[in-house]
């Protein structure tokens, strides 16, 4: 059993982070720069957005324009959207390492720009910030348990937790979560996608059809519960396939979608081919936003799972040629953990849940937003069925 707690505990402990730079990356507007700026840095001092003209003119002029300021912490923000900030970056932290320790955030996932021969190996930690969810607004330590019955136990006896209908009416961006208001997200989502697409797709990458990419991002919306197929959203793009494949992997790098893809391993006939889509701000689903947004909580799980023990977790649906499916699958090095089927009204075990549950040897949760759901049916070779309101469940998921 391991328990789990937030990034400024962990900087603390020598054994997490040593005097390893520190990568924080996540999606525009989730709160990095608050959340460095309240734990790590005091009254703004050490903090340095690369967007600034001012500190790009100042590091040309002297690499070390950072060392009058008086703070254990330096924060650069946004560095990794300028030419060479790998080589750039290495160069700082190698000759002030024993001076200052180094956080850096940025609106792209950081890790993905990982490739061999990466000068910077070897010289930082990556971890992630997600959208709010239930477990922002629990006061205990989280808990990963080897056994998952013992986390569907523990869940089947909790309260429901009076967040969710907030988050599935809000989202879980702190702006439009504390102004709560519908029309503000609305006007705040036009506004989120155009700077994602408009300005960070545009630092970060060479791409050229943005409008082409903008559609792209609307069809999306209609299919975060399908498989997308790539060739098919080629000919409406007028496109090819390996540019739409392309544009997927851009918005899942400036972390405006994420991919669930098809577990592949142990089952006859399984579907191979193509991944599922899902949003970082499961609002703008057009259709499945509680769908979405289980997906959203159990991406954000695995990813801290890895993220603050090393824990090899990962997320994946299962589906045959058969159309026999459930919505998710987590893994822990890569064997099956738990299964989980998302309902949008009241809970029903499919032929499915049962039929896999016994295949892989794990025990199913199938998850609503009804309240006060708790019950558990017995499945085969003692893999039980969990029926639980995600109110229960997803408050002990970091």
């Amino acid at each position: 059993m391991i328990q789990f707690r937030n990034i400024d505990f962990f900087v603390k402990t020598k054994d997490w982070l040593a005097n390893r730079m520190l990568f924080i990356s996540g999606p525009r507007q989730v709160g990095k720069t608050t959340y460095v700026k309240s734990c790590f840095l005091k009254n703004n001092v050490g903090y340095f957005n690369w967007d600034d003209r001012n500190v790009r003119a100042a590091y040309q002029k002297d690499s070390g324009f950072f060392t009058n300021q008086r703070s254990e912490w330096l924060c650069f923000d946004e560095i990794h959207k300028r030419n060479k900030w790998k080589d750039n970056l290495k160069g700082i932290y190698d000759v002030y390492k024993d001076s200052y320790r180094f956080v850096i955030t940025g609106s792209a996932s950081l890790d993905v720009f990982k490739k061999s021969g990466d000068s910077l190996v070897g010289r930082y930690f990556n971890t992630h910030i997600f959208p709010l969810n239930l477990g922002d607004f629990n006061k205990v330590n989280f808990v990963f348990y080897n056994d998952p019955k013992k986390l569907l136990d523990k869940a089947f006896d909790c309260k429901d937790s009076p967040e969710l209908d907030h988050l599935l009416g809000f989202g879980g961006f702190p702006e439009p979560y504390f102004q709560a208001s519908q029309t503000f997200w609305r006007r705040w989502s036009v506004n989120h996608k155009e700077q994602i697409i408009r300005e960070d797709l545009r630092d970060l990458s060479r791409v050229q059809d943005l409008d082409k990419i903008e559609s792209l991002s609307t069809f999306l919306q209609k299919t975060v519960n399908s498989p997308v197929n790539c060739s098919s959203f080629a000919r409406d793009l007028e496109t090819d396939h390996n540019s739409v494949k392309r544009w997927l992997n851009e918005l899942y790098k400036i972390q405006m979608i994420f991919p669930v893809p098809p577990y592949t391993k142990k089952i006859r006939r399984l579907y191979l081919k193509d991944k599922k889509w899902y949003f970082m701000d499961w609002m703008s689903s057009a259709n499945g936003v509680f769908e979405n947004y289980v997906a959203s909580s159990l991406y954000r799980a695995v990813t801290l799972y890895n993220d603050r023990y090393g824990i090899n977790a990962g997320l994946f649906f299962v589906r045959t040629h058969d159309g026999a499916e459930v919505d998710f699958l987590i893994t822990v090095d890569d064997k099956p953990y738990l299964l989980v089927e998302v309902k949008e009204g009241q809970p029903e075990v499919s032929k499915s849940v049962y039929r896999f549950s016994h295949e892989l040897k794990v025990p199913c949760v199938v998850v609503t937003s009804r309240r006060g759901i708790s019950k558990k049916i017995k499945g085969s070779e003692k893999q039980d069925i969990y029926l639980l309101s995600w109110g229960k469940l997803g408050h002990l998921l970091p």
